[in-house]
């Protein structure tokens, strides 16, 4: 479990159709299952578009609630998956819990309602081959975990009650700030950390990307509570006010048909909470006049010699299927003639290759 940066997802293109007839010559108990799946299915997606060497079949649905859903469906995988993003980040941290949007990803892990004994989740996985992990971003939340398609029914049960009712245990909450600790410890010795701190450290203050997003127990714990803060408490907040179905986007992959797990999904999902939360935007740019020109020189931990030039460009996000970025990346990074590269050998402003 980790704090990164990362881009923001896509969401699923128009509406084709709405769920329609479900076949005929289902059980009585399979018709009472799909009706109350179709209840809960407001749009599905058809049209996705895919490689002509994808012999995957996929579905996007939209649940009533507002939670996006992308169904993959390969008879002949060996290992089933899910992946749960949700679009909150660090950057909505409170000033005063810095890192909470992270802790809250590490606690989800510790215990729910419907599953109270804190490793049942990692132990389940365990047993059925699996694994899990989770990250937060600025503005993402990302859990995910495969398991042997066989066990994908009973991980998703487990899964979905992160989103539904976590326990945020007081005993757990204490010892867990702990590991978030250890990890920032750890993050210390690594030198991309390090330059992302940097970059952090030296664009607005004000701006809520400044902001310590993997947390510490001073940040979490010890500061808060010298200020008359509740670490539970403020989870419970974070976790009510943020984790929202309309915020969320669910991706399944498993070996039954498409139909099927529509049928296994559905039903665990439905119920999460749509708070109509809007995703936070910033429209001021964390560098400013200010923060421009800077010039700093970073001792490393290993024996690297590197130069990193950060500039400030515009939100991208709306071009992401034209992905400029992408273009501007390339020209910048070319190597053959007339390159930035060529230049700056021709000019001897680089010590040649070895």
């Amino acid at each position: 479990m980790y704090s990164i940066p990362v881009r923001r997802l896509a969401t699923f293109g128009r509406t084709l159709a709405l769920v329609g007839r479900f076949p005929c010559g289902l059980s009585k108990s399979q018709r009472y299952i799909s009706a109350m799946a179709s209840k809960h299915i407001k749009n599905q997606y058809n049209d996705i578009q895919k490689s002509e060497e994808d012999k995957r079949f996929y579905r996007g649905i939209e649940l009533t609630n507002g939670m996006k859903v992308l169904l993959i469906s390969d008879p002949t995988t060996d290992k089933s998956s899910a992946a749960m993003d949700v679009n909150i980040g660090s950057m909505s941290d409170p000033w005063q819990f810095q890192g909470l949007a992270h802790f809250c990803e590490h606690m989800l892990f510790l215990g729910t309602e419907k599953y109270p004994e804190e490793n049942e989740y990692n132990k389940f996985l365990s047993e059925n081959a699996g694994s899990s992990n989770a990250f937060t971003s600025g503005e993402h939340t990302n859990y995910y975990f495969d398991v042997t398609p066989q066990a994908l029914d009973g991980a998703l049960d487990r899964f979905a009650q992160f989103f539904l009712c976590p326990l945020f245990t007081s005993s757990a909450t204490e010892r867990e700030v702990n590991a978030v600790d250890s990890e920032n410890d750890k993050n210390l010795q690594n030198d991309s950390w390090r330059l992302f701190q940097l970059e952090k450290a030296t664009c607005d203050p004000k701006h809520d990307f400044s902001k310590f997003g993997t947390g510490n127990k001073g940040t979490l714990l010890t500061q808060p509570k010298a200020e008359g803060h509740d670490t539970r408490e403020a989870l419970l907040s974070f976790h009510d006010k943020y984790y929202s179905s309309n915020l969320m986007g669910l991706s399944v992959l498993g070996k039954e048909s498409l139909d099927d797990l529509v049928e296994m999904v559905v039903p665990k999902f439905c119920d999460v909470k749509n708070k109509n939360v809007q995703v936070p935007k910033w429209s001021d740019h964390p560098c400013g006049s200010d923060q421009l020109k800077i010039n700093c020189n970073v001792v490393p931990v290993k024996d690297i010699r590197q130069l990193c030039i950060t500039w400030p460009i515009m939100d991208l996000h709306p071009y992401y299927k034209t992905n400029p970025g992408h273009y501007l990346g390339h020209l910048i990074g070319h190597e053959g003639p007339g390159s930035l590269l060529s230049e700056l050998k021709n000019r001897e402003c680089l010590s040649p290759e070895k």
